[in-house]
């Protein structure tokens, strides 16, 4: 298993992620749906971009982009030949749904049911579990 030596910004952002988690779990308990969904989505996307560090050249991860490189799995394992699936393939429709129901509760105010925005605080979950297994980290 790869051992990374996370940098100060890598540490913050997976500890950001790790806190927005918990922010959607009391979002949620609170019956606000469409609010836990969307830290629940945060809490994905600044985990995903600990563990790819910032993109080239000086710009920001775009949502599907960061969905895309982190399903691909070169994070944690270099070496894997490019015209295979992303070894994290399991992931990439799952969190390509999140962003659209991030969309819709945050830009176009669509009500979200609580089972909905339980399921997906449960895919943040296991985005960070993702994570934490595959580099050794605490959680």
């Amino acid at each position: 298993m790869l051992v990374v030596k996370a940098d100060g910004v890598q540490k913050h952002r997976y500890k950001a992620a790790q806190q927005y988690l918990d922010d959607a779990k009391l979002l949620l308990e609170s019956g606000r749906s469409g609010s836990a969904v969307s830290r629940a989505y945060y809490s994905s996307y600044q985990a995903m971009w600990a563990v790819l560090g910032d993109p080239m050249e000086g710009k920001i991860w775009r949502h599907l982009g960061i969905i895309k490189h982190f399903v691909r799995g070169y994070w944690y394992q270099p070496d894997h030949p490019p015209d295979s699936p992303g070894l994290l393939e399991h992931l990439r429709l799952p969190l390509r749904r999140f962003y659209d129901l991030r969309i819709e509760a945050d830009y176009d105010l669509n009500p979200i049911d609580m089972a909905v925005a339980e399921r997906q605080i449960k895919l943040a979950a296991q985005v960070i579990q993702e994570i934490r297994q595959r580099l050794e980290l605490e959680p």
